[in-house]
């Protein structure tokens, strides 16, 4: 059998659900061919795990932010994926040009299995042609999305709340939301960086990841925070912009003692290779992200889980002192 997965969101969600994603397929179909196919960084990093036998990568270019262009060019990424004759594709994806693509697949004929727009193409061609299609429903999932897996709907909900035993996000997303059987393996075997271990010179390493996609993940006092570190006798790194390759940015982690981060990918990464992390999560609920340590919550109105501040405070629930994180960093090897 061959099997396609789709997932081409960010680099933390292709770590934490498409990374598990194929280790639960390779367990139910190990005979099976199993191709991915993903997006940008995240090319780089299913390059590296043993279960992939092939990567289809699509590259930024092949992505264009103009609608039309986007439209197009996922028309010519579906004949390359029609070419290679799955026998199952999943999508994992939940962004509409990868759902796009999922139901040109489905409408001629593949066997697709999980999300994908809810019109057929020849309907959602006729529309977008009429103009009666809004700026918001290529935007909001909840606008857009249908699925055949038994539970999407709870994926638009606060399910933190609603499933608090459903496990952090990856078990959620897989297990609740898509129905997968088995344990969610977010772990991938690499090679530690013993020579980047000795640059510390005994001490212990500590990464610091101060930087998301979002205004809302955007740690400040992170010049602070490295000076109170490497004056308390920590060696500090913190090169997570993609200048180093995937390979060695996962073995320094696998050397590392402890990450400090802002609700981004470096948290996912870190939990592969098995390095606990201190997450500093502004408006995010911990349990949703599930670190090994958290900071204090610090506003009454934290964990909203929203892009825009409700309060009007411009997320000081970001604006986490540098001492009260050193105070946890301590108190951490303090137990350890």
């Amino acid at each position: 059998m061959k099997i396609l997965l789709i997932r081409m969101m960010g680099l933390g969600d292709v770590a934490s659900i498409l990374i598990p994603a194929v280790k639960l397929v390779r367990h139910h179909y190990p005979q099976s061919s199993i191709h991915v196919l993903t997006y940008a960084a995240g090319n780089e990093l299913m390059g590296l795990v043993p279960e992939v036998d092939a990567v289809l990568a699509v590259t930024p270019d092949q992505w264009p932010s103009d609608l039309d262009a986007a439209i197009q060019s996922f028309m010519d990424i579906a004949d390359r994926v029609v070419s290679h004759q799955y026998d199952q594709i999943v999508n994992l994806d939940t962004w509409f040009m990868p759902c796009f693509l999922a139901r040109v697949l489905k409408d001629t004929g593949h066997s697709l299995h999980g999300n994908y727009i809810n019109y057929s193409i020849n309907e959602f061609f006729q529309k977008l042609h009429s103009r009666a299609l809004s700026q918001a429903y290529f935007q909001d999932s909840t606008q857009f999305l249908d699925s055949s897996f038994p539970n999407m709907s709870d994926w638009t909900i606060p399910w933190w709340d609603k499933y608090s035993d459903s496990g952090a996000y990856p078990e959620f997303y897989l297990r609740h939301c898509c129905g997968f059987d088995g344990d969610v393996d977010v772990s991938l075997p690499v090679e530690a960086d013993l020579a980047f271990k000795q640059q510390a010179l005994g001490k212990k390493i500590i990464a610091l990841s101060s930087s998301g996609s979002k205004a809302t993940k955007q740690y400040t006092h992170a010049a602070q925070l490295r000076t109170a570190l490497e004056q308390a006798g920590f060696f500090v790194w913190g090169q997570f912009d993609g200048s180093v390759p995937m390979q060695t940015t996962l073995g320094r982690l696998k050397v590392t003692d402890l990450l400090v981060t802002v609700a981004t990918s470096s948290q996912w990464l870190a939990k592969l290779v098995g390095c606990p992390s201190l997450l500093i999560p502004g408006a995010l609920p911990p349990s949703v992200l599930g670190p090994d340590l958290v900071v204090d919550k610090i506003q009454q109105c934290q964990y909203c889980y929203q892009n825009h501040c409700p309060q009007n405070v411009n997320f000081a629930c970001m604006d986490v002192p540098a001492e009260q994180v050193l105070v946890k960093v301590l108190n951490h090897f303090n137990k350890h």
